[in-house]
């Protein structure tokens, strides 16, 4: 795997991503034309981050090839932009190269010690004998009792320019035809004062022939830096001009070349990470890039920085997140951070919501309130950042263009930013309480051959929370399962303790509908069809599900049904009637072993819907009578069969009233007779006979001071309470008094 780039110059050819090699060459012939007895100050001007550095060390190794130079290098940075500093390292070089011997005196020497004494904490009453005058003789004590700063003092003059002078003549001396080159680095780094003395200094010592200096800096900052110390009126290319005798420009890189070299770079990482584009996500990114993003990226500094970030970011977002809106994404949070934020926090305009009932724009059918905000934030934006976002997020461009916007199903199974389930992934850690992982999902589902495993699996990712992205993520993957039937089981299996798995709010469906309409999915191409449902019925049973057992049966009446012209399941009619019949082979075992509920809040009483389709009403007579004996056991049984309602967005389930509707349903089970004589035997409700239509009670009147919809005893659950019970045995003695009526 490659590493991460450190920003660090490079030094040799093979390096040279950016063909600097010519103008090396071209600057080094400039260097070999100068006569020996010549001497020049030379500017490098590039700015910060365009390879100045790595330009300097290829010229170095050049010159290291060519006997004629004794080529130097400096960083003024490194020596802390002390200009006293720089002029001694630049003679020792010098020196060291020329003669293999050291330029400083032990006077200068001790000047070095000194300086860094005066810097330290010394015991008290310490004394340092120094022959100062080079006398042979210890002639001067200097006391840490005394004020430090004398030793400063005498550190400087130690090294001054006298000295500096001394060794200069000795270096002139030696350097007797050689052509000594010095390269003094990292001037834009420094404060303009430094910079100042440092140009001061060379100018001093750069007036005798043979040696030429080199300044690589970044002329924009190093002239308004300088400007600052200069006297009112004084500009700072002005000084540049007076110091510089050569000014020359590094040649700039064109953004085909830093495109090219960016690109082969993220080429690399991909590689590495085994991701590969299709040629339609390869179309998208050359859009989304060429036509904005690269805009950002104008130097190798820049090209480094981002590969960096996208060598942390990308193996995180492999499977998660879509690549490219990854990669692009990047880009703006690199170097656009303004841009970034706002895309961040204005979701709810950028991203199209449909499974948020609650969302702003739900009744913003005509986009005007989304367009009226979009204006607001983007009113400061320039053509470029616009053009990113339209470009990431089609409902701005369908806002500002009037082209088509791509469905929601799209944008999520490509995981794009635009999707509102994988929007907030990235900008944040995944939540695995509220999200989910993809890549999870993706290992998961190789398991289906691997029953126990599988199981294990799912129930440890998916939970109530995430259940419905999960399903989503699931089935666009749904070609990597291998054994899709015992997939289904298992999903059955996982939503088996859901809580609420059957309630539904607002216009949603519940958890148990949601998996059933996707085992439909997953089933269409099955070859056994057939058998792939009988299996999940009979699992279901053994399982001992009563609760789920009607709604199976009911997906296969419902969306099996050749009438229906939204069919999901393809089964013919024989197909049909064989599942059927099985069905009430199953019912039959469960009345056998007494497991059909006589008093329930879920939807088991759909068995005596089926049962009395598929049998006859004398079997579900039977069972019925053999389990209502009492009054209260036949309040109960009609209870169950009370429609239940809620309010949108609202857990809170209420009954609503037993109607004409529901006593025909009952009649088709058990003759109503025999319900009506258990209950006038029993006092409490005897003497609700002969009731009048007008004195009938609704739950689901909202004006009724007394039993209004609100009341506690109308809520799931409270069906105990004896107003509930009342009223709804007063209505069954209305309709069967009134029976022959009906309409």
């Amino acid at each position: 795997m490659s590493k991460y780039h450190s920003d660090q110059p490079i030094y040799e050819d093979s390096n040279d991503q950016f063909n600097r090699g010519t103008f090396v060459d071209d600057f080094t012939h400039i260097l070999s034309n100068f006569e020996n007895n010549e001497n020049y100050i030379i500017g490098l001007f590039a700015k910060w981050g365009y390879g100045k550095t790595s330009t300097v060390n290829l010229i170095l190794e050049k010159l290291k090839a060519k006997k004629e130079f004794c080529a130097i290098y400096v960083s003024t940075w490194a020596l802390g932009g002390d200009s006293d500093k720089i002029i001694w390292d630049i003679l020792e070089q010098t020196s060291l190269k020329l003669t293999n011997k050291s330029i400083k005196t032990k006077t200068s020497k001790t000047g070095e010690i000194l300086n860094k004494v005066s810097k330290a904490e010394l015991p008290f009453g310490l004394e340092t004998e120094f022959d100062l005058f080079g006398s042979e003789q210890n002639e001067t004590i200097i006391k840490s009792g005394k004020i430090m700063g004398t030793v400063g003092f005498v550190s400087q003059l130690l090294t001054s320019s006298d000295n500096i002078a001394k060794a200069r003549k000795r270096i002139e001396k030696s350097i007797n035809g050689e052509k000594v080159v010095v390269f003094l680095d990292d001037l834009d780094r420094l404060d303009g004062k430094q910079i100042v003395e440092i140009l001061r200094a060379i100018n001093t010592v750069a007036d005798y022939g043979g040696m030429t200096y080199v300044l690589p800096f970044d002329k924009r900052y190093v002239c308004s830096a300088i400007e600052e110390t200069l006297p009112k009126g004084r500009s700072g290319d002005e000084f540049i001009e007076k110091i510089i005798q050569v000014p020359l420009n590094l040649p700039l890189l064109t953004q085909k070349k830093i495109d090219q070299v960016f690109l082969g770079k993220l080429e690399q990482i991909l590689s590495e990470f085994n991701i590969f584009m299709n040629q339609e996500e390869i179309d998208r990114f050359q859009k989304l890039y060429f036509f904005g993003a690269n805009s950002y990226i104008t130097s190798p500094r820049d090209i480094n920085k981002l590969i960096n970030a996208l060598k942390f970011r990308i193996p995180i977002a492999i499977n998660e997140v879509n690549i490219t809106d990854t990669i692009i994404t990047e880009i703006i949070r690199v170097f656009d951070e303004p841009l970034y934020d706002l895309i961040k926090t204005n979701r709810e305009i950028l991203v199209k919501q449909t499974n948020n009932l609650s969302q702003r724009y739900l009744m913003d059918q005509d986009n005007k309130q989304r367009k009226s905000d979009a204006d607001k934030i983007i009113s400061e934006l320039n053509e470029l950042q616009i053009e990113m976002l339209q470009n990431l997020f089609p409902i701005i461009d369908t806002l500002y263009s009037n082209y088509g916007l791509i469905d929601a199903n799209t944008l999520r199974k490509e995981q794009r930013i635009a999707s509102e389930y994988y929007f907030d992934l990235y900008f944040s850690s995944l939540d695995e309480e509220e999200g989910i992982s993809n890549r999870k999902i993706i290992d998961m589902l190789q398991l289906s051959k691997y029953p126990e495993k599988l199981r294990k699996k799912m129930k440890h990712l998916i939970n109530h929370n995430n259940f419905d992205i999960a399903v989503k993520y699931i089935m666009d993957r749904a070609e990597s399962i291998n054994d899709k039937l015992e997939f289904c089981k298992a999903m059955l299996d996982l939503i088996a303790d859901f809580p609420r798995k059957y309630e539904s709010s607002g216009f949603s469906l519940s958890i148990f509908d949601i998996t059933i309409f996707n085992i439909d999915k997953l089933l269409k191409d099955s070859h056994t069809k057939l058998d792939d449902y009988i299996s999940l019925l009979d699992y279901t049973y053994d399982k001992n599900r009563i609760d789920s057992i009607p709604l199976l049966i009911r997906e296969i009446v419902l969306y099996a049904n050749k009438k229906n012209k939204g069919i999901e399941i393809d089964l013919t009619e024989g197909e049909v009637k064989l599942y059927k019949e099985h069905a009430l082979t199953i019912i039959r075992k469960l009345a056998k072993h007494n497991k059909i509920p006589i008093n329930t809040i879920n939807h088991e009483t759909l068995i005596y819907h089926y049962w009395a389709d598929f049998g006859d009403k004398s079997e579900c007579s039977d069972y019925i009578t053999k389990h209502t004996k009492t009054a209260e056991q036949v309040i109960d049984f009609l209870s169950q069969f009370i429609e239940k309602w809620s309010e949108s967005g609202k857990n809170i389930y209420h009954r609503g009233d037993f109607k004409e509707s529901t006593y025909k349903e009952i009649s088709r089970y058990i003759d109503p007779s025999y319900f009506y004589n258990l209950l006038i035997s029993n006092e409490t409700y005897k003497i609700l006979t002969n009731v009048k239509k007008d004195d009938l009670i609704s739950f689901e009147n909202p004006y009724d001071s007394k039993y209004g919809r609100k009341s506690n005893f109308t809520k799931v659950g409270n069906e105990h309470t004896d107003e509930f019970r009342n009223i709804v045995a007063r209505r069954f003695m209305y309709f069967y008094e009134n029976d022959a009526h009906l309409s």
